[in-house]
């Protein structure tokens, strides 16, 4: 019988990664080359929750590194993000029906900005890819899921927490700016921005590696500006303990339900 194949689960950090490491069972640190990786087990599920640092470029070597060494049955990634829209707020939860990466674009001489996507290679073919979806059983599993779960209220928000489903957009960009976070919603249907999601989307797709991201709301620059200057630290001093928390709850009942899916072999999930 083959050894049980885990499902691995990538935060950009520490605080995100806390949410879920505290609530694996048998929870033991083994590394993933350079990365911190804590392994243990959701019901009767092996997860690997893997802290892979800020930005594109960390999420991407770190996924590289598990697709090539280990090629895990699905790939999560979960953690902070900023709001799009006015009417979303901290302690929300968006489950990314697809992904967009706001920094592939070429600025042409009069100033517009061409979005040009994802470009990768499968097999020594190029792909072009305007957004990329997640593997539709895992949104399917993961938004019935999000029905069942209760999410911690957030303080000052009037209303317990949401769970929407929509696209989340990535760059090496912290988007402050009300107008140009209208513009990216106007151009591309996003609901929240972070650092990490179109990186491991676009490396998943090149191995095959089934994926999914889910983002909670820390911030809605558009009501609020957030100075990340406030005690000389970035506004997440001041939310540490919440951040990623909302979203590792939904990823847990999501693996949980997965437990369920009967395995016939490595990958039993669509790609």
């Amino acid at each position: 019988m083959n050894e049980p194949i885990s499902i691995a689960v990538l935060c950009a950090m520490e605080t995100e990664a806390v949410h879920l490491r505290n609530r694996l069972t048998g929870a033991r640190d083994e590394p993933l080359a350079r990365w911190r990786r804590t392994r243990g087990m959701i019901g009767d599920v092996p997860v690997d929750v893997i802290v892979c640092g800020i930005g594109l470029i960390n999420a991407a070597a770190a996924t590289s590194a598990l697709c090539a060494l280990e090629r895990p049955r699905a790939i999560f990634n979960y953690g902070c993000s900023g709001a799009h829209r006015d009417d979303i707020d901290p302690g929300d939860v968006v489950i990314a029906s697809d992904v967009v990466h706001f920094s592939s674009l070429i600025v042409l001489p009069d100033g517009v900005r061409r979005y040009e996507g994802f470009r990768y290679f499968v097999d020594h073919e190029q792909v072009l890819a305007e957004r990329l979806a997640p593997d539709p059983t895992l949104l399917l599993t993961a938004t019935t899921a999000a029905e069942s779960v209760i999410l911690p209220a957030w303080a000052g928000v009037g209303h317990p927490p949401r769970v929407l489903a929509g696209t989340i957009g990535s760059a090496d960009i912290w988007t402050q700016h009300g107008e140009s976070i209208r513009d990216l919603h106007t151009i591309h249907g996003s609901l929240c921005e972070e650092m990490e999601a179109a990186a491991i989307a676009q490396v998943t797709a090149t191995w095959g590696v089934p994926f999914l991201a889910i983002k909670d709301i820390s911030n809605n620059e558009l009501r609020e500006f957030t100075d990340m200057t406030i005690a000389g630290s970035s506004v997440l001093a001041h939310v540490a303990s919440e951040v990623g928390r909302r979203a590792a709850l939904v990823v847990e009942a999501t693996v949980r339900a997965m437990g369920a899916f009967p395995r016939s072999d490595q990958f039993p999930l669509s790609s």
